[in-house]
């Protein structure tokens, strides 16, 4: 028999509201909407809330070793690949000059950068990417034919 009170239906929205939130954000909480909507409805079906909450745990369990390897396995590791070894060789150019950085644009985004050397960059000089130190670039300047 359906039981329709206000405690299951908010689990169910709250369970669906965070799917959904995790879609857009990827912060990792679908085993958390997960126990959620499993709660709302085994108690919207008239289970007690402690058989409820059990089920609901192992549910967000579950999902939590699914979604894991979901992740593991198609989702590449952003301090990997692209953005640091791929990166390096590559040229860009200043487009700001910072109190103790560049912002250097590389294949049309926009990256924090550090000289290689003490050598003064200035806007539109081209730069050449020899390492990547987190999510900042280390660059040396290219000579181009007007230097």
């Amino acid at each position: 028999m359906l039981i329709v009170g206000t405690l299951p239906l908010l689990l169910l929205i709250l369970g669906l509201l965070t799917v959904i939130l995790d879609m857009m954000v990827t912060a990792f909480i679908t085993p958390v909407g997960i126990a959620f909507i499993v709660l709302g409805l085994l108690m919207g079906f008239g289970f007690n809330f402690t058989e409820s909450f059990v089920i609901s745990l192992v549910a967000a369990l579950l999902s939590y070793i699914v979604v894991a390897r979901y992740i593991g396995n198609d989702v590449e590791d952003a301090g990997r690949g692209k953005y640091t070894f791929e990166l390096k060789g590559k040229r860009g150019k200043v487009v700001e000059i910072g109190r103790d950085h560049y912002i250097v644009e590389l294949e049309g985004e926009r990256w924090i950068a550090v000289p290689l050397s003490e050598e003064r960059l200035r806007i539109g000089d081209v730069v050449e990417v020899v390492d990547v130190d987190g999510v900042k670039l280390i660059v040396k300047r290219i000579p181009t034919a007007h230097q």
